[in-house]
């Protein structure tokens, strides 16, 4: 299915993907936070949102404008819109049904040639994913293959609670069996009410059982100022695995 690309050198440019273990599991503001964190500390640091549903082909998918927003980002011009979002459609649905509704199609090739295009423009670049990883972007792709077949460093976004372990276990066996590198994973509180037996323990058994990297747990904050505060030790914690 895919063309043989050809092996460049990394130089001053990476990227990081961000996955969620489901849809709606906090992973759009754990990019937001990241992106804030790296251009507040002076990284030339960029979005990109390969395929959006729920939203009109010509309007700006709400994921990519929470971003750039929280980063004090322009929203980009009508002409550059493909490059950083170039699969957008209607129906909010995986993204294989909601292309098929209007009639269209995912391109992998579409989705290399954004990334492509994009990733050296920036020092580095953040890539949010659509739901999890085994998500269809057409019947016969899954979104896990079109990572590996670029080979990009993949961070999981899992809900705190109860119900995550499997999720997120079956996330890295997925990953690992299409050998994705992983950087880790950040757990993302889906209430103010979490329950801290179950939230200790999830991180700890993430941590022992899927042996990977945990960031972090990143509560529920209605506060702008106080979500970039609680974000803090884990973007840096993000870094440092990054560096090292």
């Amino acid at each position: 299915m895919f063309k043989e690309q050809k092996k460049s050198s990394p130089g001053r440019h990476s990227s990081l993907f961000v996955t969620g273990t489901d849809t709606a599991v906090g992973k759009t503001f754990v990019c937001a936070l990241l992106l804030e964190f790296l251009r507040g500390r002076g990284v030339d640091a960029g979005y990109q949102k390969w395929v959006s549903t729920g939203t009109t082909d010509g309007d700006l998918p709400d994921d990519l404008a929470f971003c750039l927003q929280r980063a004090g980002l322009q929203s980009p011009s009508l002409d550059r819109l493909p490059v950083q979002a170039p699969f957008r459609f209607a129906y909010p649905a995986s993204p294989h049904l909601a292309a098929e509704l209007e009639g269209r199609e995912i391109d992998p090739a579409g989705i290399i040639a954004s990334y492509a295009a994009l990733s050296p423009a920036h020092d580095f670049l953040i890539v949010e994913g659509v739901g999890g990883v085994l998500v269809p972007l057409r019947r016969d792709l899954l979104l896990a293959d079109l990572v590996a077949h670029l080979g990009l460093t993949t961070l999981i976004v899992a809900r705190t609670g109860l119900g995550t372990l499997n999720h997120t276990l079956l996330t890295l066996e997925a990953l690992r069996s299409r050998c994705v590198p992983i950087l880790g994973v950040v757990l993302s509180d889906a209430s103010d009410m979490e329950d801290e037996v179950v939230a200790g323990d999830n991180l700890r058994t993430i941590a022992e059982i899927g042996k990977v990297k945990v960031f972090g747990r990143l509560e529920r904050f209605l506060d702008r100022a106080a979500a970039t505060r609680g974000f803090m030790p884990i973007g840096q914690a993000i870094v440092a695995a990054m560096q090292s």
